[in-house]
């Protein structure tokens, strides 16, 4: 049966037997809402792509949202340009004329006749297949008229989704921002109070100082430039104009929504130096910004893990959705996880009662680094406060050259992916946030640690109260981690590498959640003690 949709592959490499499987699913569906669990490695990409050109007789008429990208120039680099478009926000498009980027040179008149932003968009509105990252996406469908409704909108990497989702029309104000434009700080700790405080207070200078910039950057704006270079004073003064914008319009929707529905949907995330507005869900955004924009919709990630709960934290009836999780081909024996439980990495983790405890740990990453002193691999830490004291306990004691991203460091996170990545030496990368949207393949690393759970942080208000309202939720997050962060380093069939798992603290959530792990995960697991 999957022979009709094969006539749609888009490469000359055969599909694999797991990417057929797929398909012989895909063309049974009728469901509107499709969710495709894939490990690493099965080419959802290209599944994606196919069943987009299968629903609309080879030509494919779909938008692909990825969160990240890093993972929209892997959608460029697996097919042809006529095939499909990616379209980047103004900012990443270079403004020759102006020699400043197209989201500030597009700000002044007159319009460049060979402006790449337009380019880039004038493709995209015309190609049968278009990747774009989440938050472009939904700010297109918003406020510009680009895109026409489309037969498919694929969410690549979905369990990103709710997240992207509730992060669109979140505002946050903090006290530099106040200070800076002489507006007493005052930190909420409730909705209510905040948003008043923002009306009466907030807003009402806001809205001066923008009046004043644009009447500044007025003549610029109106007249150009007389065919000379932006100046810098002047490329900052178009784009703070634009930011106030944006955070003004957001503010003003916020609050146009009414107290009733804010203390109900919306959760105020606050410290001493910021508040922040976020909506509780996901569902308003899935409802309003993305499905008016597709017939059907394929989400596709390999955790998933709970469709049931998948779809009605967007808002989706689950009886109006398929599920199909695939295996994965890799074989387990290359992708051993090792659970070897050393202390509850815990919120006392570092008090004076877990000494001995912290000394297990140290001792241990000593013992798998001699194992693997020829190997370069990773260690998730799930805070920097971990990953300062593994720094610290760590120098001059491995045979590892140690890279981090720290705070006191300086260091951009980027570069120093980079320069893992390019050493030639073995190297251990330290990090609390590298669980995703890193291809560490064959002897880019052979190992990863997970020294703590990455349970979400719970002085973030909205975790805390999401937490509270689905201990389930909450556990899931976690897992989507854990199997996220596992996934660095064994990225094809005949790659290897070991993934060991130290926080005692695992025992629980494994026993809590093994029923939603996918089967090939279990696969490779294994238990020292």
């Amino acid at each position: 049966m999957s022979d009709e949709i094969l006539k749609y592959w888009p490469v000359e490499s055969p599909p694999r037997e797991n990417q057929v499987k797929a398909f012989e699913w895909l063309e049974k569906q009728t469901a509107k809402y499709i969710l495709l669990q894939a490990p690493v490695g099965v080419g959802k990409s290209l599944i994606g792509l196919t069943y987009s050109r299968y629903l609309n007789q080879g030509k494919g008429d779909s938008f692909i949202l990825t969160p990240q990208i890093i993972l929209q120039k892997q959608y460029e680099d697996s097919c042809s340009s006529d095939m499909l478009a990616s379209l980047y926000g103004k900012g990443n498009y270079k403004c020759a004329n102006r020699n400043t980027t197209c989201d500030v040179g597009s700000l002044v008149k007159p319009r460049c006749d060979n402006c790449p932003a337009a380019a880039a968009k004038s493709r995209a509105k015309i190609a049968p297949n278009v990747v774009l990252n989440y938050k472009l996406a939904m700010l297109s469908f918003v406020y510009t008229q680009t895109f026409r409704k489309r037969g498919l909108m694929i969410l690549d990497e979905c369990h990103n989704t709710e997240s992207e989702l509730t992060e669109i029309d979140a505002v946050q104000i903090f006290a530099k921002r106040c200070e800076r434009y002489n507006i007493p700080w005052k930190a909420h700790t409730d909705i209510v109070s905040a948003i008043n405080w923002v009306s009466d207070k907030y807003l009402p200078v806001m809205d001066k100082k923008l009046q004043a910039l644009m009447d500044e950057c007025e003549e610029l704006i109106d007249k150009g430039t007389n065919g000379r270079h932006v100046l810098p004073a002047e490329i900052n003064k178009l784009r703070e104009m634009n930011a106030l914008v944006e955070h003004i319009q957001g503010l003003t929707d916020i609050i146009t929504e009414g107290m009733d529905s804010l203390q109900k949907n919306w959760c105020l995330i606050f410290d001493k130096n910021s508040i922040k507005f976020k909506r509780l869900y996901g569902a308003h955004s899935f409802e309003h910004i993305l499905q008016p924009m597709a017939d059907r919709f394929l989400f596709m990630s390999s955790t998933i893990l709970n469709p049931k709960s998948f779809c009605r934290d967007l808002g989706i009836n689950p009886d109006e959705a398929a599920f199909l999780s695939l295996e994965s081909d890799f074989p387990a024996e290359n992708r051993p996880v090792v659970y070897m439980p050393q202390m509850k990495m815990t919120v006392n983790w570092n008090s004076d009662e877990n000494v001995g405890n912290r000394k297990n740990m140290i001792n241990t990453i000593k013992q798998l680094m001699e194992l693997n002193k020829d190997h370069s691999g990773i260690i998730h830490t799930g805070n920097f406060a971990i990953a300062k004291w593994l720094t610290e306990q760590l120098e001059d004691q491995i045979p590892h050259e140690i890279l981090h991203h720290n705070p006191e460091s300086g260091d951009d996170r980027n570069q120093i992916i980079k320069i893992f990545q390019s050493t030639k030496k073995p190297a251990l990368l330290i990090s609390p946030s590298i669980t995703e949207g890193l291809d560490l393949i064959n002897d880019l690393a052979r190992f990863a640690i997970i020294v703590k759970i990455p349970y979400g942080f719970l002085g973030d208000q909205w975790i805390k109260r999401r937490m509270e309202i689905s201990s389930e939720w909450y556990q899931r997050q976690a897992i989507v981690d854990i199997i996220q962060g596992a996934g660095r380093v064994v990225r094809s069939k005949d790659d290897w590498g070991h993934v060991y798992i130290l926080d005692s603290s695992w025992g629980y959530l494994y026993t809590q959640t093994k029923g939603i792990i996918p089967d090939w995960w279990h696969d490779g697991y294994h238990v020292v003690k």
